[in-house]
């Protein structure tokens, strides 16, 4: 379970972690707007790569983080996505934004979920969103919520994890599609994997959803490596840490799933490059990648699939 973080000293250096991590190419005098008539000017951050703008806004009893959706370069006017309000003393559950602690002390930026009105299709954020990393929370009253993690403050996938929450937040207030694609092919991971693992995890089944969607395993036009004929079904359990306790709950339920459908699948683990090369003498097919950047690069995965 997480724990919000309420000590003034530690909310600020959990400001300047993230003010150290955000990137972005400058504009400046920015005129923007949000809902209600709002209107502010400022320097914005805007991240290519990851399609949004940032700018990190110090207030007498707050830092707000104001982003917006930014797929091609910002204009001298832009409309703010959303905010997280980071209160600078004590905690509060009047602001959406919030800085959390895990037990390893490994702090996260995290959003309570609370987001004004409905998607047009009648849908709350929570549900919307309903395969991101949400997380039992605890406050110094004692009492629990769930809230969202949006990205471990130290992670170098940081701005990615931002993008992907920045373009979620857009497409539940205009009614798009759900913004992540999950393959379909992954297992569920246990609810006690690591918030960072978990927020690592989403971005490795992006990734690898992309790279079966290549082969043609969704339909539409095959390619040059598209699979042929009746094979059975690719079964991916992914593991986005190193840590021994992680590996098995994977392995438990890769073998448990491959027993109980049989032929209909075929089960592959998929594991970062640095993990032990025992999972070589597993009883299914093991795929390892890395990262590029904040894209997990897979090897092995056409052998598995052949």
């Amino acid at each position: 379970m997480l724990q919000v973080v309420s000590d003034p000293k530690a909310i600020d250096e959990a400001i300047v972690r993230l003010r150290e991590a955000l990137t972005g190419v400058p504009a400046r005098d920015v005129r923007l707007t949000w809902r209600g008539g709002g209107e502010l000017r400022t320097a914005i951050h805007w991240a290519p790569d990851d399609g949004f703008w940032w700018a990190l806004e110090p207030r007498p009893d707050r830092d707000t983080l104001l982003l917006g959706h930014a797929p091609e370069a910002p204009t001298r006017r832009e409309s703010i996505t959303c905010s997280l309000n980071l209160t600078r003393s004590g905690a509060s559950r009047r602001t959406a934004g919030m800085v959390a602690a895990d037990g390893a002390g490994r702090l996260y930026l995290a959003h309570s979920g609370r987001l004004a009105g409905q998607s047009p299709h009648g849908l709350a954020f929570r549900d919307f969103l309903a395969d991101g990393v949400w997380r039992k929370t605890k406050w110094p009253d004692d009492r629990q919520t769930e809230a969202l993690v949006v990205a471990p403050l130290d992670s170098p996938r940081l701005m990615r994890l931002l993008g992907r929450f920045v373009a979620a937040v857009r497409g539940f207030k205009i009614g798009d599609a759900r913004p992540t694609r999950r393959t379909g092919h992954c297992l569920q991971p246990s609810p006690r994997d690591s918030a960072a693992a978990a927020c690592d995890r989403r971005l490795v089944d992006v990734s690898l959803h992309e790279e079966l969607a290549k082969r043609g395993l969704f339909g539409g036009t095959p390619d040059l490596f598209s699979l042929r004929g009746e094979r059975p079904r690719p079964l991916f359990a992914v593991v986005a840490d190193d840590q021994a306790d992680e590996l098995e709950r994977a392995v438990r339920s890769l073998s448990r799933a491959s027993l109980k459908r049989r032929m209909a699948v075929r089960p592959i683990l998929v594991a970062p490059d640095r993990c032990d090369a025992a999972l070589e003498a597993l009883p299914f097919t093991c795929v390892r990648y890395t990262w590029r950047g904040a894209r997990a690069v897979f090897d092995g995965l056409d052998d598995a699939l052949a």
